[in-house]
């Protein structure tokens, strides 16, 4: 099966540039996904997911 590239490509990797050691994608169901190991957030846009992300992190779970 051949993946189709999208205008979310380009977003997914800058998420991936900014969060080492995380996995992001992008759902059919239009959520924006990131999951590191048992942690794993879920958002409708990429802005809300880096915000989540961002909390969690400040929070002081580095991993």
């Amino acid at each position: 099966m051949r993946h189709m590239v999208g205008p979310a490509d380009g977003r997914l990797q800058e998420l991936a540039s900014d969060y080492s050691g995380w996995r992001f994608g992008l759902g059919g169901s239009g959520h924006w996904w990131a999951v590191r190991g048992n942690e794993f957030f879920r958002a409708l846009s990429p802005e809300e997911l880096k915000s989540r992300l961002d909390e969690h992190l400040a929070a002081g779970h580095e991993g």
